[in-house]
């Protein structure tokens, strides 16, 4: 009954009328917010936070969480229509949802990252209920060594998304580190390489940096190719959903994103970014074709889309069982429902069972909704993309630096986004990874909280730091991602030598 009776719970809200009124309301709300570059969970809940205190507290539960799920799928659309990820955790959607809607192939990249996101919210959903108890105890056992361990984890598994040049990746992923951090010191405080320049105090804006690596560079690139966005305008295949069994090979990696974003959603601070990079490495160690990896992979779109769907409900694994929010919307939902008379930790389903069914109802119904919606606004979405190729890159502009401004209200952020719009294109231009460039940035921040409070945790003990059994094991797994790195890119070098080669004896016996 430990699992029965929360389902069965569950699913007993889906009775309630208004229930499915606010889940409708909500995933739409999520859906539109997660497609707009600059918007995400956070800040769609600071905008609709203040009104939900006016509902019944199990429908306001039902509505904010609902919303979680809407923006996971959401910010796949721009990723992939348009090359423009609508949170962060979508950076890699880019990476190959992108190339398959420049090749014609639209359709097919929306119906898989469609499918691995309901699969993922759904069967996440399951494991939510299966595991929050046990995994209660587990994640106590997360504290800063272990955090450090998972950030440097990600960040090495990053320079292996760079392909053969795993210099031109360590220099990008150095960058992205270096600019985070400008700023506050995390633990003292106090301001650094700031300059004396006040509006420098608490750093770069994230979402600034980040959409000007990402989509302001590509804007930029785009506006010097030739090429049209949708492909051929005329093929009816690319806004068509493809035969299911296009989308087998995506099945596996589906399911193991779905388990690992759980898992990675489930310690607190992780979230959605490292969950996605997490499943893209793991899809790709395990596919029987890893070089289609970041040149439009189905499986690689697959990993990546269930994984930052399934890390919705990883998150709420330590926000309701332990009253630690597992991310900053997190922060957000856990105070709305402290107010609502949610009261999170081991205690929950006793003190408030209703509000903990309404929590599994929502986001049940929201995957309800988004299967019967889903699909049908990501169409009309890759119809929009075959307007004239101009007014799609003006619109992608004015999009991205609307999103921008509104979260804070400074041009400062609009100049920090142009400027490493700038700084992305030449890197683009010379091959280096923008996306390794932004997640270093995302993760380094939090990177170089945990090494030194964990290292205060344990009186500057370097060996009792690296000797924790779960540290251990996490950077154990990232030697052996590193190895299989260099292996790689060393066959990479040799197979470009042999061809080299080959060419040059061709041109000699001519």
């Amino acid at each position: 009954m430990d699992f029965l009776g929360p389902l069965i719970g569950g699913v007993s809200q889906l009775s309630d009328i208004w229930l499915w009124f606010f889940v409708i309301g909500g995933t739409i709300i999520g859906v539109i917010g997660g497609g707009m570059p600059g918007m995400g969970t956070t800040l769609l809940y600071g905008m609709v936070l203040p009104f939900t205190f006016a509902l019944d507290p199990v429908h306001a539960v039902a509505f904010l969480l609902s919303i979680s799920v809407g923006v996971g799928y959401g910010n796949s659309i721009p990723a992939i229509l348009m090359g423009i990820p609508g949170t962060p955790a979508a950076v890699l959607t880019v990476l190959d949802g992108h190339q398959m809607h420049k090749r014609g192939e639209g359709g097919l990249a929306l119906a898989t990252a469609f499918m691995a996101s309901v699969s993922g919210q759904v069967i996440s959903i399951l494991l939510f209920i299966l595991l929050v108890v046990p995994l209660m105890d587990l994640a106590y056992s997360f504290l800063f060594p272990e955090l450090f361990a998972l950030y440097v984890l990600g960040i090495l598994a990053i320079i292996s998304l760079t392909g053969a040049n795993m210099l031109k990746g360590l220099v990008a992923a150095a960058f992205g580190l270096l600019i985070a951090l400008v700023g506050l010191d995390s633990v003292n405080l106090t301001t650094r390489y700031t300059f004396d320049i006040m509006i420098l105090r608490n750093g770069f804006d994230t979402m600034a940096v980040l959409i000007g690596l990402l989509a302001v560079s590509e804007l930029f690139r785009s506006s010097r190719q030739v090429f049209n966005w949708g492909g051929a305008e005329d093929d009816k295949r690319s806004r068509a959903f493809p035969p299911l069994s296009k989308l087998k090979p995506a099945i596996p990696a589906t399911l193991g994103g779905t388990v690992l974003g759980t898992f990675v959603g489930a310690v607190p601070g992780a979230g959605a970014t490292p969950a996605a990079l997490l499943a893209y490495q793991q899809a790709r160690m395990m596919s029987k074709e890893p070089e289609k990896f970041g040149k439009g992979s189905v499986e690689a779109l697959a990993a990546t889309d269930s994984a930052q769907n399934a890390s919705n409900s990883g998150e709420l694994i330590p926000t309701l069982g332990l009253g630690v929010p597992g991310s900053t919307s997190m922060v957000m939902l856990l105070s709305a429902l402290t107010v609502q008379g949610f009261v999170p930790g081991p205690m929950m389903i006793r003190q408030t069972p209703d509000l903990f069914y309404a929590a599994i109802g929502g986001m049940l119904a929201a995957s309800i909704v988004l299967l019967l919606l889903g699909w049908y606004m990501a169409s009309l979405m890759l119809k929009a993309v075959h307007m004239s190729r101009t007014v799609v890159l003006i619109l992608s502009l004015a999009t991205v630096v609307l999103g921008v401004y509104s979260l804070n209200g400074r041009v400062f952020d609009l100049v920090v986004m142009f400027t490493a719009g700038v700084i992305g294109y030449f890197m683009l231009r010379y091959g280096y990874s923008t996306a390794a460039a932004a997640l270093a940035f995302v993760l380094g921040g939090e990177l170089e909280r945990s090494l030194r409070l964990g290292l205060n945790l344990v009186d500057g003990s370097f060996v009792a730091f690296f000797t924790r059994p779960i540290t251990a094991t996490i950077l154990l797994i990232t030697l052996g991602i590193v190895i299989i790195g260099v292996v790689r890119s060393l066959r990479f070098r040799k197979r470009e030598l042999n061809r080299a080669r080959q060419g040059m004896t061709l041109g000699d016996q001519s």
